[in-house]
């Protein structure tokens, strides 16, 4: 009986929350009752009044609350969510609450599908790929092989996004395959979304043969099913590939008539900045570098608007930079430079591609760097226009002193560098040999610990130091003398006599061993933000990952990170 009323209680509350939502929308006249997920889907797609299509499905809604319908509540609140533009996250979250522990064959998996396709077009990767993967775990449990193959499609794109062609096209190719074989799942926006991926796979990996045939079908389903919307992007990529088969006129052309198809559709602006960015390539690439510039100009202003960074547009900043420079417009490129610090932070941890190739390109330390000698140069021009010919010779001294200096500093790192890879290949991976435990325990008076009790916590620390736990968990003194079974007093004092070090610089010191070796012997943890690397051996943070790590070897976590790619 308890679990009765409880029940009870929580689709009351279900019942209040969908009236908040529902605020003053009335049920449509003449809806069914108990319609099920094809028949609802029918019914909206025959509607042309977006408002109306919402009061249907909230009037479904009302009516599977009223007979407390879950099943039916569920496929109101995805097609809510699928309507809504403000309540859209709100909507899949009700749906997944209500099917969670349910073995329906659609749910929660399409709850889930919604909010990590909404991830996605906001460009949060990572949050998308977690949300696709819950999805496709509970597509695949509740026998469900169509909503399962959206979802791996689904992450063929986020692969896709991080570079993965070949990977990303087998997934697609798979997708398309079944959908031919399969009629009756086969509708058109599904159909020209996948011909879309390839398209775009293709164009990236430079198979413009294959390109081309793909841009030339997905025209012919665009217009035939009139999807204005996937027909403008289908424009944009002939464009793309006229581009890239160095058709420049005939790439200006299809890109500015794709750019006003997207204008008038309400695309994302990102797909705008697309269009300027590669008609901007166009213009360069045959010499007229003003006209270019406008372009990529608007490429910045719809990166700086959005923030969503596409890996193929950020060398806008090469060009932006570069006709700055040429101008000696210095306040540009200290903008353009800050513009470039900021989208490289606000990328996320798991789109490896974009990570990749702004680190190729600019190492961020490098930019502070630059961005730095910009401004200091700046003022120093402004003032030596009121300054006079001796202060520029004590001025080009200073330079000189400068340019000593930071070459004499590149040599010592170079040798740390050496120095430190040598290490890295010679040491030895037993931190501390039992032999060596007996031949130092007369160590014992200085710190006045039993001699037994000293060899037990030296062993032990020594499998900790194996194990590469403190990589993984965040350890205080007292945390670790609890799990190694003795007390912080002992731990602390045999740590500083036979470590040579306090507890913190311990635990540093191994885990920038850990860094070094896993740094120089994973080629694709090198591709990370040292945000992320410092998070995976250990530290909280940036910062303090970087301080431990020039303490210890002499050089920042960049430097070593750039040489060894050399």
């Amino acid at each position: 009986m308890i679990r009765k009323y409880s029940f009870l209680g929580y689709l009351l509350i279900l019942f209040v929350f969908a009236q908040q939502l529902r605020g003053q929308v009335k049920r449509p006249n003449g809806a069914q009752d108990s319609l099920d997920f094809d028949e609802l889907k029918e019914i909206i797609a025959e509607q042309q009044e977006d408002s109306l299509k919402l009061k249907i499905a909230q009037g479904s809604l009302d009516k599977a609350i009223n007979r407390l319908d879950t099943l039916r509540m569920a496929d109101a609140y995805y097609f809510l969510s699928k309507l809504s533009r403000s309540n859209q996250l709100r909507y899949a979250d009700s749906l997944i609450v209500i099917t969670k522990n349910k073995n329906y064959e659609r749910y929660p998996a399409l709850g889930y599908l919604r909010k990590g396709n909404v991830r996605y077009e906001e460009g949060n990767y990572k949050e998308a790929l977690e949300l696709y993967l819950i999805a496709s775990k509970s597509a695949k449990e509740n026998g469900n092989e169509l909503l399962y193959l959206k979802l791996k499609f689904n992450i063929g794109l986020l692969k896709n996004t991080a570079g993965e062609r070949e990977e990303a096209q087998a997934i697609f190719l798979e997708y398309l395959s079944f959908l031919d074989q399969n009629p009756k799942f086969k509708t058109s926006s599904t159909y020209n979304r996948v011909l879309f991926a390839l398209t775009d796979s293709y164009i990236y990996s430079n198979q413009f043969k294959l390109a081309e045939d793909y841009i030339d079908k997905g025209i012919r389903e665009a217009l035939k099913t009139n999807d204005i919307s996937i027909y403008s992007n289908f424009v944009v990529y002939s464009g793309m590939y006229e581009y890239f088969s160095k058709n420049y006129n005939q790439a200006i052309d299809s890109l500015e008539k794709g750019k006003n198809l997207i204008q008038k559709s309400d695309e994302v602006k990102t797909r705008i900045a697309i269009c300027d960015y590669y008609i901007a390539r166009s213009y360069q690439d045959q010499g007229m570098a003003e006209q270019s510039i406008q372009y990529f100009r608007n490429v910045d202003r719809i990166l700086k608007e959005t923030e969503d960074v596409i890996p193929e547009l950020i060398d806008t900043y090469d060009y932006l930079i570069a006709d700055s420079k040429s101008k000696k417009n210095l306040e540009k490129q200290i903008e353009y430079i800050n513009t470039l610090l900021r989208l490289d932070s606000i990328r996320h941890a798991n789109q490896i591609y974009l990570t990749k190739n702004i680190n190729e390109r600019y190492d961020t330390v490098e930019l502070i760097s630059e961005k730095e000698k910009l401004i200091d140069q700046l003022q120093r021009d402004k003032f030596l226009k009121e300054e006079t010919i001796t202060i520029l010779i004590v001025f080009l001294v200073v330079l000189i002193i400068l340019a000593t200096y930071g070459f004499r500093k590149s040599y010592v790192n170079k040798k740390r560098f050496l120095r430190l890879l040598e290490d890295q290949k010679t040491k030895e991976h037993n931190l501390l040999d039992f032999v060596d435990i007996n031949t130092n325990i007369s160590k014992k008076e200085d710190i006045d610990i039993p001699k037994d009790v000293v060899e037990t916590v030296l062993k032990k620390l020594h499998n900790f130091e194996n194990s590469v736990k403190f990589s993984k968990k965040h350890y205080t003194l007292n945390s670790l003398a609890k799990e190694l079974n003795t007390n912080s007093a002992y731990l602390s004092k045999i740590i500083n006599v036979y470590k040579n070090v306090n507890f913190a610089n311990y635990l540093n010191n191994l885990r920038i061993d850990f860094a070094v070796d896993e740094l120089a012997s994973n080629k694709s943890l090198r591709s990370y933000t040292i945000k992320a690397i410092a998070e995976e051996v250990g530290f909280k943070n940036a910062q303090s990952f970087s301080s431990a790590f020039y303490k210890k070897t002499g050089i920042y976590p960049s430097y070593f990170i750039k040489h060894l790619e050399i």
